[in-house]
């Protein structure tokens, strides 16, 4: 581990235990914001607020060429395991994906490089609200006009998959599209002892669902990957009356760029089908669509470069599949070449669970890379 790095851990285990202890969810992180800038400004630093959005902000240290990383603020409504030693303070709140480490290692490295005036470029680290929401706060700080000029943008995510000290990348695609899906499905209504009378809406959903699948996997190439789950399912009012209106919500997860339109377009010509031979009418919205998450392959021969040359090709790894989880960073990935990387937390529990719990010892050695690769990047003349 860089030497001048030992004495920075134990306030970032504390910076990050305060923020584990006070999550907020998506655009409503005002305190975690308030936190963030008070903790840059002690360290003599200038945090930017964004102009249009309420809570996040930047911070730029180093001068030159830009690049950029991103750590997402929000946390999610999830209730923690109150066993759990560092555990959130807010009831049915909790930083149940990692977010609370992303949030220190951004501000770990602001921290290392105005203490060690290295860079030779500037390094500007964005504190993005609302990645979990949809469509994600990606798009918004996007659209504050930030990212002009920069070369770089990267970012980290904790894997637990991985073993606490490794550092993961995917060649090419990383994390799949998200796409949700709304549907409404409604009929006239009636009483459940006059069925023939009416259009069994219950019934027919559940039909609907599965032929649906059947239908959109005999359309699509098999050689392509996706899934299509639903969530939520509501509708009826009554054990003894056939409701009138039915809503669906899901999510369609492909790691293929185009074929989410292909699939979500099968799926309104078979609801068009179901329809009129049931005698219902079926709308199928498609609210939002996050892409898929795709690493600028010279980032990625670089960092393999970097890690030959700094002897950590045991703690590198190439990881051979992409994650089906989608991640809002795939719209910096549409701007700007990036790399998105999987940090090895160990850990208990999987993520967006309330056993969810990441060994907080992955902190120093996931500091060590990122400082060493982004050091790597500048003295190398590689942002430029």
């Amino acid at each position: 581990m860089l030497s001048d790095l030992k004495d920075l851990i134990p306030e970032l285990n504390t910076i990050r235990r305060h923020l584990h202890e006070y999550p907020e969810i998506a655009y409503k992180e005002f305190q975690t914001t308030q936190y963030i800038e008070e903790t840059i400004k002690r360290w003599g630093l200038k945090f930017h607020p964004f102009k249009r959005l309420q809570t996040g902000g930047y911070c730029d240290v180093g001068a030159g060429p830009l690049m950029a990383f991103r750590a997402d603020i929000d946390g999610l409504a999830v209730m923690e395991n109150q066993e759990h030693p560092c555990r959130s303070q807010i009831s049915g709140v909790m930083h149940a994906c990692g977010h609370d480490y992303h949030i220190t290692l951004g501000l770990g490295l602001l921290r290392y490089f105005v203490r060690n005036n290295i860079l030779k470029n500037r390094l500007r680290v964005i504190f993005q609200p609302a990645e979990e929401a949809y469509p994600g706060g990606a798009k918004d700080v996007i659209a504050e006009n930030i990212l002009r000029g920069c070369k770089v943008i990267l970012t980290t995510h904790v894997l637990s998959d991985l073993t606490v000290g490794k550092i993961g990348l995917c060649q090419g695609v990383s994390s799949a599209s998200s796409s949700t899906l709304a549907i409404e499905i409604s009929g006239p209504g009636g009483h459940t002892s006059r069925p023939h009378e009416s259009v069994d809406l219950i019934r027919l959903t559940g039909a609907y669902l599965c032929q649906m699948n059947d239908y959109i996997q005999q359309k699509t190439d098999p050689r392509l990957r996706f899934t299509l789950v639903f969530g939520e399912i509501k509708g009826g009012t009554a054990h003894n009356i056939i409701p009138q209106f039915i809503s669906l919500r899901g999510t369609l997860r492909t790691l293929e760029v185009n074929l989410a339109p292909q699939i979500i377009d099968e799926i309104r010509q078979f609801s068009a089908q179901y329809s009129q031979i049931y005698g219902c009418t079926i709308v199928v919205s498609n609210p939002s669509t996050c892409p898929v998450v795709v690493n600028d392959q010279n980032l990625v021969k670089y960092f393999v470069d970097f890690a030959k040359a700094h002897k950590i090709e045991h703690e590198f790894v190439l990881l051979p599949q992409p994650s089906m989880g989608a991640d809002d960073f795939a719209y910096y990935l549409d701007k700007i070449p990036g790399l998105y990387m999987k940090l090895g937390c160990g850990g208990k529990g999987s993520a967006h669970s309330g056993e969810f719990e990441a060994d907080e010892s992955m902190l120093a050695p996931a500091m060590n890379h990122l400082i060493s690769f982004i050091k790597y990047l500048s003295c190398n003349r590689l942002i430029v």
